[in-house]
């Protein structure tokens, strides 16, 4: 009996150790060094204390797809949110300046630089916000031009002599001609600078006579004598009239004929006139100046000049408000501010047309 409770109480002491006891040791033991067989299933609950050097940013939850090649110089201003439709073709240098307003469609095929020729061809379609000068111009636009009245004069029949002159009419046998043309020019620029009244000018003068031939025949064949006696000649006049209608025409050409005939008679024995001569044949005509020696002296010839008015150029219409105001009239007596303006704003070229723009009540007794 005794032997028997032995076994019996051998085999429950062997059962112990094979297995954990219900009721946990109070006082469990502790392994000096870990196991060198860890588990093959770790544990679902892992170590309640954590790591010595935990990370300083932990993820809230790890990425789904971590970076292959993480950045060696992270940005110093990562964005808040990861984009969600990222750029195709990223810039290579960010601007220094960003646009405060980025355009809602960016070009497809944008420029590399700016261009360093503007644009010849302007937009079609007008800026709605165009630029407003901070000051009217300094130097204000000229008034518009329009016809001023005028009248030409027609003066024929002045003469001028050369006396005591010898002309090398055997050396150069075009001689002559070349006379008439170098006189033609010369007369002209010696009497324009003396005129002093504004709009006041020589048009054009023309040789008609030397010694009595015609200069539209050949002088040449006239086998002239080389003592030369009279040149006549023609010129036009032109004046600016005064007043607006040229009433005052007949004053105006009588001035005219008093100037020329007091100027031209300054070419008489005059040495300013006789060296530009000979210096025109000279240089334009390639006569040698030794051979003008024998041109000597001029003097007036007994000739009487005679004039024909030949024109007078219309004035402009303007609406008479200030006189009888039924319709349009051309006096030149318009005000100046008429006159600054462009015309067809109260200067018109046909009486209809200012009819139309100011009597259309009253067109029909205005046109």
């Amino acid at each position: 009996m005794k032997f028997t409770a032995l076994i019996t109480a051998l085999l429950a002491s062997s059962a112990y150790a094979q297995g954990p006891s219900d009721p946990p040791s109070l006082a469990p033991s502790k392994s000096s060094a870990p196991s060198d067989a860890p588990s093959e299933v770790p544990s679902l609950k892992p170590s309640a204390a954590p790591s010595d050097e935990p990370s300083l940013k932990p993820s809230a939850e790890p990425s789904l797809l971590p970076s292959l090649a993480p950045s060696d110089a992270p940005s110093l201003k990562p964005s808040a949110e990861p984009s969600l439709e990222p750029s195709l073709k990223p810039s290579a240098s960010p601007s220094d300046v960003p646009s405060l307003q980025p355009t809602d469609v960016p070009s497809l095929t944008p420029s590399a630089q700016p261009s360093d020729a503007p644009s010849d061809l302007p937009s079609v379609s007008p800026s709605m916000a165009p630029s407003v000068s901070a000051a009217p111009s300094s130097t204000p636009s000229a008034p518009p031009t329009r016809p001023e009245p005028q009248i030409e004069i027609d003066f024929t029949g002045f003469c001028l002599n050369f006396v005591n002159s010898t002309l090398p009419v055997a050396t150069y046998t075009n001689f002559y001609t070349f006379l008439g043309d170098a006189m033609e020019t010369e007369i002209i620029n010696y009497l324009n600078p003396k005129l002093t009244t504004p709009g006041q000018r020589i048009l054009s003068l023309a040789i008609t006579e030397i010694d009595g031939n015609a200069v539209g025949r050949r002088l040449e064949e006239r086998q002239l004598a080389d003592r030369l006696t009279e040149v006549k000649y023609d010129l036009t006049f032109e004046q600016f009239c005064t007043r607006g209608n040229c009433d005052d025409a007949t004053q105006l050409t009588q001035a005219a004929l008093d100037f020329l005939i007091t100027n031209v008679a300054t070419l008489v024995n005059s040495t300013a006139f006789l060296e530009a001569l000979k210096n025109d044949l000279v240089t334009n005509h390639n006569i040698d100046l030794a051979d003008l020696n024998g041109m000597e002296k001029t003097q007036s010839g007994g000739c009487t000049p005679t004039f024909v008015v030949n024109s007078i150029f219309p004035m402009m219409y303007y609406p008479d408000w200030a006189g009888a105001n039924k319709g349009c009239i051309a006096d030149g007596k318009e005000d100046e501010y008429m006159r600054l303006n462009p015309e067809g704003y109260y200067l018109f070229d046909k009486l209809v047309d200012c009819c139309s723009r100011h009597y259309s009540w009253n067109y029909n007794e205005c046109a």
